[in-house]
């Protein structure tokens, strides 16, 4: 279980997993993206899955990550919390521009500080 499955009211907003992932309807995914925000957690990307009798199957992404990538090539804990914010922003603009309905659930990927150091450890390796 990561530090985002660890926040109180994200498992209650969620209505399904994908694999291992927890899903969201709109608008309680935005929701959950404040409460990201609230605890220091970076929402890194926004998938959506169109809900099917037979399974979840992948119809959409983000638009904004690797952008940040771009702002962003080096993050130092001191930069954490704006690092929170702009990612956060622009996933909540993400899900505002796309807006949907019972059909299609939303994933979010996610990183708390420790989380992100520990990507970067396994990275170098």
């Amino acid at each position: 279980m990561g530090d985002f499955e660890r926040i109180q009211g994200i498992a209650a907003a969620a209505i399904g997993t994908v694999g291992d992932e927890m899903t969201f309807p709109f608008p309680e995914v935005l929701k959950v993206i404040e409460l990201c925000s609230a605890n220091q957690i970076a929402v890194l990307g926004v998938e959506l899955f169109l809900v099917r009798p037979d399974g979840y199957y992948a119809s959409g992404t983000s638009d904004y990550d690797l952008q940040e990538k771009q702002k962003w090539p080096v993050v130092q804990l001191a930069d954490w919390p704006e690092y929170v914010r702009s990612n956060n922003v622009l996933a909540e603009e993400c899900v505002r521009r796309n807006p949907r309905g019972d059909e299609q659930v939303y994933v979010l990927t996610t990183s708390s500080w420790k989380e992100f150091c520990e990507i970067q450890v396994t990275k170098r390796n």
